[in-house]
């Protein structure tokens, strides 16, 4: 990863993480996820896109604590971005 790509990614953690303690919440993360996957939506409803959200969740958060932290952020962000064609730019 870049040091660009990788200041960026902690730049979006940083804006979605509202209350500031290092680690996105179910709710943070379901209120982040619609806008990092807005380029990759195919016409999704909300309930469609919170269906994603919480398969994300399930396969991103590896401790199993029911949060994501910035590494688990950062190997999503990886998948969406080598895996999805998702740009950091259209999140940013």
């Amino acid at each position: 990863m870049d040091e660009e790509t990788q200041r960026n990614i902690k730049l979006l953690f940083a804006r979605f993480d509202s209350d500031q303690n290092g680690v996105l919440d179910k709710e943070e993360f379901l209120e982040a996820f619609p806008e990092m996957i807005k380029s990759l939506s195919d016409g999704q409803t909300v309930e469609e896109i919170k269906e994603i959200a919480e398969e994300a969740i399930d396969k991103f958060d590896l401790d199993k604590n029911g949060k994501i932290d910035f590494e688990e952020f950062t190997e999503l962000m990886f998948f969406l971005i080598d895996e999805k064609g998702l740009s950091i730019y259209d999140v940013l």
